[in-house]
């Protein structure tokens, strides 16, 4: 498995926008409900594309034999009293490559350049109950806290979140 920190997505729309269809399908509680189009995920993947041309957003992806097996996203705070820190978001594994150590391998490669950047502060938050809730504390994510009914998942049903953080 390779983990590629990516500046351009443009060759990679189709492969992305499938594994955003996958993942909100499977209920995840990433921002969209399902069904979402292949043009509405394209169209999200071409705006995260512009994103990256700012000095405060990242990329990574892992491939293995020319699939797309997952993606994670950063986002530095561009505060000045909080460029210490920066959230993680959008963590997609497909579901062929679930199990697999690829979140791990993903979240490893963000902390070592989160590290790298001098970012000591790293916030997340995901769906409670969501296979993610119970990984990020064997990543040495520490629960911030919950709030009920945050938002709807990828099924519509409402939910839960869970904050975590972790000092890097």
């Amino acid at each position: 498995m390779a983990i590629t920190r990516l500046d351009d997505l443009s060759q990679y729309h189709d492969a992305l926008a499938d594994l955003l269809i996958e993942t909100v399908a499977d209920g995840a509680s990433i921002g969209f409900l399902a069904p979402v189009t292949f043009f509405e995920a394209r169209s999200y993947w071409q705006n995260v594309n512009t994103d990256l041309a700012e000095p405060t957003q990242w990329m990574w992806i892992a491939f293995e034999a020319g699939q797309l097996l997952g993606t994670v996203q950063l986002s530095v705070c561009n505060k000045a009293n909080g460029n210490h820190r920066a959230e993680v978001e959008k963590l997609m594994v497909a579901k062929a490559a679930r199990g697999k150590g690829v979140a791990k391998a993903l979240m490893g490669a963000l902390e070592a350049w989160a590290s790298e950047h001098e970012l000591r502060l790293l916030v997340l938050d995901t769906k409670q109950g969501d296979t993610a809730s119970f990984l990020y504390p064997k990543l040495g994510y520490q629960n911030g806290g919950v709030i009920p009914n945050f938002a709807r998942d990828g099924l519509g049903c409402m939910a839960a979140t869970v904050y975590f953080y972790k000092q890097i």
